[in-house]
C-alpha cells in the first residue's frame, strides 16, 4: 500500500508541475484538458447551442423591458375599458327628469320635494311611467338614449319639448371585494368608473398578506389580475373598470413565488418576491453578495423559462465588471422561478479539484499507516 500512496502523490506533483509549467507529459485531472507533445489537436467546429439561449445582460435588454412595459400601458383603455364608459341604467334607479317650461311634468307633487323623492323608480321590469310618454324602456341604457326617447314621444304633445335625464339615486348595480383587504365589502356602481383600483382604495387599500394577484369575476368570466404590474409597473391594463355584479377576491400571498439564489454567494437559497417585485441586485445583497474570494464577477447568470412553452431556457449573463454593471443589475427585474447563479473563479475551481485530490491521498495514507 504503501508504494500506491507514494506513487499517487507523485503523479499530483508531476500534475501539477505540468500545469504550471506547460510541460509535455500527458496528465489527466479531472475538469482539465489533456496535453500531449506526440498528438496535435485538429480544430473543433463549434457544435449550435441548443441547450440555452444565452443573452449578455446589457443596456439594450433593459431598454427591451421598458418598451413592454410601454405597450402594456398604451393598451390601457382599450383592454381595461376605461374609453367611452357610460353608466347604464338598471332596476331599481331612480331618474330625475326635467322638461323645461313644463313644471308640472317636471315636479307634478311639489317643489320641495327632493330630486330622489320627486325622481321616477325604474321598475323590475326595466322600464317607468312618464306622463304624456307612457312606459319607457330604461335598463340597460344610458341617460342620452332615455332622453332622446322622451324627446320623441312627447314632441307628439309639446312643441320642441327639451328634456334633461339624470340618476338621483344609483341602486341597482352594486359590485363585491373580499381577501386581504383592510375593508371588505359592497360598491355601488355609478356614473364614475370604478376600477380594480379604485375598490382597492376605497376597501382601505391590502394587507400585509396580500399577494401578488386577484382574481376578477368580470361577466361571468374568470380573469387574473397581476397587482405587480398594477401598481409597480403602472400596467392599467390589469385595472378594469367594474361592473354591476363584478366581485374582486384578493387572494393571501403565495409562498411559491419565489426567486433561487446559488453558487458563490455568502447566503444562498430562496428569496420571496414580494408584490413589488425584485430586482437582481436586491436578490444578491439579500443573499449577502458576492462571495469575493472565490466569485467570478463575470459569471453572473439569470436562467429564466420566458414563456411555459419554451422548451429550453434563456440565460442571461451579467459582466460585474464596472459601475454601469452594478447599475445593470439594480435594473433587471427578476421573475417567479428565475434562478441566479454565480459561477467561481477558474483558479477556486482549480484548488478544489486539488484539494478533493490530496484529500484522497491523505485517506490513503491513513489506510495505509492502519495497516502496517
Amino acid at each position: 500500500m504503501a508504494t500506491y500512496s507514494k506513487f499517487f502523490v507523485g503523479l499530483v506533483v508531476v500534475g501539477l508541475s505540468s500545469f504550471l509549467l506547460g510541460g509535455c507529459s500527458r496528465f489527466v485531472v479531472p475538469g482539465m484538458p489533456t496535453i500531449d507533445a506526440r498528438y496535435t489537436p485538429r480544430p473543433v467546429q463549434p457544435k449550435p447551442n441548443i441547450d440555452y439561449k444565452l443573452i449578455p445582460l446589457n443596456y439594450q435588454v433593459i431598454k427591451s423591458q421598458r418598451k413592454f412595459t410601454k405597450r402594456m400601458v398604451k393598451r390601457n383603455a382599450r383592454s381595461a375599458g376605461i374609453g367611452g364608459y357610460s353608466y347604464r341604467v338598471g332596476p331599481q334607479d331612480i331618474l330625475s327628469i326635467t322638461v323645461w317650461d313644463h313644471p308640472e311634468l317636471t315636479i307634478p307633487a311639489g317643489e320641495f320635494r327632493s330630486p330622489t323623492a320627486a325622481g321616477h323608480k325604474v321598475g323590475s321590469d326595466g322600464r317607468f311611467f312618464f306622463p304624456y310618454a307612457g312606459k319607457i324602456q330604461a335598463a340597460g341604457r344610458t341617460t342620452g338614449q332615455i332622453r332622446r326617447d322622451l324627446e320623441q314621444k312627447l314632441a307628439k304633445f309639446i312643441t320642441k319639448p327639451q328634456v334633461g335625464v339624470s340618476i338621483a339615486a344609483y341602486q341597482s348595480q352594486r359590485t363585491y371585494i373580499s381577501g386581504q383587504v383592510l375593508k371588505p365589502g359592497v360598491y355601488s356602481v355609478n356614473d364614475v368608473p370604478l376600477t380594480v383600483r379604485d375598490i382597492i382604495a376605497k376597501s382601505g387599500g391590502l394587507t400585509e398578506k396580500a399577494s401578488d394577484y386577484a382574481l376578477l369575476t368580470h361577466y361571468k368570466k374568470k380573469i387574473e389580475i397581476d397587482l405587480d404590474a398594477l401598481y409597480r409597473k403602472g400596467d392599467n391594463t390589469q385595472n378594469y373598470v367594474l361592473r354591476g355584479g363584478d366581485a374582486l377576491h384578493i387572494a393571501e400571498k403565495n409562498t411559491a413565488k419565489k426567486v433561487f439564489v446559488m453558487g458563490e454567494v455568502k447566503k444562498s437559497g430562496s428569496l420571496l418576491l414580494s408584490r413589488f417585485g425584485m430586482s437582481l441586485a436586491e436578490a444578491l445583497s439579500d443573499s449577502g453578495g458576492l462571495n469575493e474570494e472565490t466569485a467570478n464577477p463575470t459569471g453572473i447568470f439569470v436562467v429564466r423559462q420566458e414563456k411555459r412553452s419554451d422548451k429550453i431556457p434563456s440565460v442571461y449573463q451579467l459582466k460585474m465588471t464596472s459601475v454601469h454593471s452594478m447599475l445593470l443589475a439594480e435594473q433587471f427585474s427578476l421573475r417567479s422561478r428565475d434562478v441566479v447563479y454565480v459561477t467561481a473563479t477558474p483558479i477556486t475551481r482549480w484548488s478544489r479539484v486539488i484539494g478533493q485530490l490530496l484529500s484522497t491521498s491523505t485517506l490513503t495514507n491513513n489506510t495505509d499507516t492502519l495497516l502496517k
